[in-house]
């Protein structure tokens, strides 16, 4: 007798197991296959949405870097200043024939002899003399001069500024009458669309000081080049009627190539 057989006597007939074997087994097995089935799915779901967020990385066109702006100006530092340069005197110059040609034969004070606010007839020069510079702050040019009429009987302070960004306050879309101290005001278009206002004013100046009669002109372009020409007297007398002022700001000798 074999030691199985003898185990198998003493221990009689074993008790009828409660637990399925054969099911427990082939519950195992598929649970084993969902288990790796799932793996495969969130493998591949990753790669996808990898491979769809790639996708919208690259058609989005507000993720992609911003193209170089094609600006009409150079680039520009900002600062306070103002700097006499050659570029500002050559545009100076070309203002000031530009008024020479509406006032044929007016000259020019040096404005080192300007004193007291006072405008002095004399000694006038051929030259365009006068106060040039680029204004780093507003980006542009600014300048001052003392045109004298042919005649030399009288002479008017000219200030002349022309800037690509408009100086804070200014209304860019519209420029109104409705916000101006003035004496008149008038608004019309100029060519290439820009606006224009001209403005008179009469000033009393405080402590026994004269009167200052003020003769302006503000022309706006589209793309939003800011241009400002005025003449100042203190006799009432100019080297410019309004209208050849007007000409004088829309001329293109006042209207700098960025």
């Amino acid at each position: 007798m074999t030691y199985r057989e003898i185990f198998d006597a003493a221990i009689g007939d074993a008790p009828p197991s409660s637990i399925d074997l054969d099911g427990l087994i082939l519950r195992q097995r598929r649970l084993v296959r969902t288990r790796r089935l799932g793996a495969y799915a969130s493998a591949a779901g990753g790669v996808l949405a990898l491979v769809l967020g790639a996708g919208l990385v690259v058609d989005r066109p507000d993720t992609q870097p911003a193209a170089p702006a094609t600006a009409s100006r150079p680039p520009h530092r900002k600062s306070n200043q103002r700097l006499p340069t050659e570029a500002a005197e050559r545009y100076r110059d070309a203002v000031a024939a530009a008024l020479v040609a509406r006032a044929s034969g007016a000259r020019w004070v040096e404005p080192t002899v300007v004193r007291g606010g006072v405008f002095p007839t004399g000694p006038a020069g051929d030259a365009p003399v006068g106060i040039a510079s680029e204004d780093f702050r507003n980006v542009g040019f600014s300048v001052r001069a003392y045109p004298v009429d042919p005649a030399g009987a009288f002479g008017n302070e000219l200030s002349v500024r022309a800037l690509a960004e408009p100086q804070p306050g200014l209304n860019r879309d519209v420029m109104d009458c409705g916000k101006q101290r003035v004496d008149s005001c008038g608004l019309s278009t100029g060519p290439d669309g820009a606006r224009v206002r001209e403005t008179a004013a009469v000033s009393h100046e405080g402590r026994g000081g004269g009167v200052i009669q003020r003769r302006r002109v503000d022309v706006l372009y589209p793309d939003g080049t800011w241009i400002v020409v005025g003449l100042h007297s203190r006799d009432g007398r100019f080297v410019l009627t309004p209208e050849q002022l007007r000409d004088l700001a829309l001329d293109p000798a006042a209207r700098p190539a960025w």
